[in-house]
């Protein structure tokens, strides 16, 4: 069974790749010019009075590019990826590390959707060893509803390891992972600018996760998360990348269209 912890010298030197994080949630009104004129996120009183600061020293400052070409405040949705990363002994750094946002007005009909999604199996191998993670994809859907290109962008681990073995946890949870989201099919837009494309980039996270069991999504709200980070992966079929479109800036089983009206333009940190 492999431990939490792996007692070797390339163990311990993957080990100090660990990162904290928490997925802050909330919505976003911007101006016409592309300017913040407010925000909020939701249940502040569990998010930790640091990250609630880091927040409001940032967010702000951003300026964005809309696409809708109206005269009137947008809202969207705001979904905000935080991370803490061990700087030495005695200081630890705090980032908004990603971000995405979609449309809060926006019909159900507007976007894509899982049509009876089948879950993932969650390997056995993973499970006798106490592996959690999440898989990252990206995923190319065309106008049968059916997937035409799929792609891992990235997974993350909860255990320490030599490189062999994050390696091969990294491997199985994402071969689960692309095994059942192939095989989905999707509802396809019926309703919004969108309704006529000929095919829709849709990102999403797949969580394994063997310590939720029982319990809701609330109960791990504002609460910091330990894990490895894996490689991020090009998708050579994707758009050229934006700063506001990243995968792990989505919540755990949502399907996320990559084209959203809102794209972020100045840097995460607010200059």
């Amino acid at each position: 069974m492999l431990m939490a912890y792996v007692a070797s010298a390339h163990a311990g030197d993957v080990r100090k790749t660990a990162e904290a994080t928490m997925l802050v949630t909330g919505s976003i009104e911007v101006m016409p010019d592309g300017t913040v004129h407010d925000y909020s996120i939701d249940r502040p009183e569990k998010i930790p009075p640091l990250v609630l600061d880091l927040i409001k020293n940032n967010v702000p400052n951003w300026k964005f590019r809309r696409d809708d070409h109206l005269e009137a405040i947008f809202k969207a949705k705001m979904n905000l990826r935080i991370v803490a990363k061990r700087v030495d002994d005695q200081h630890d750094s705090i980032t908004i590390s990603s971000a995405s946002f979609g449309d809060a007005d926006a019909a159900h009909t507007d976007q894509v959707s899982a049509k009876n999604p089948r879950l993932p199996h969650y390997p056995l191998d993973a499970i006798k060893a106490r592996v959690s993670g999440t898989v990252f994809l990206s995923m190319r859907v065309g106008r049968t509803g059916q997937v035409e290109n799929i792609a891992i962008e990235q997974v993350n681990l909860n255990m320490y390891g030599n490189d062999a073995q994050m390696r091969h946890y990294r491997e199985v949870l994402g071969d689960a992972a692309l095994d059942a989201l192939k095989t989905w099919t999707f509802n396809l837009p019926t309703t919004g600018k969108h309704v006529t494309d000929p095919y829709w980039d849709v990102r999403m996270p797949v969580a394994f996760d063997l310590n939720v069991l029982g319990q809701s999504a609330e109960d791990t709200y504002g609460k910091w998360k330990t894990y490895i980070p894996g490689p991020r992966e090009s998708i050579p079929w994707a758009k050229s990348s934006k700063l506001s479109s990243s995968s792990d800036a989505i919540p755990e089983g949502s399907v996320s269209q990559v084209d959203q009206p809102l794209q972020l333009m100045t840097a995460l940190d607010g200059a």
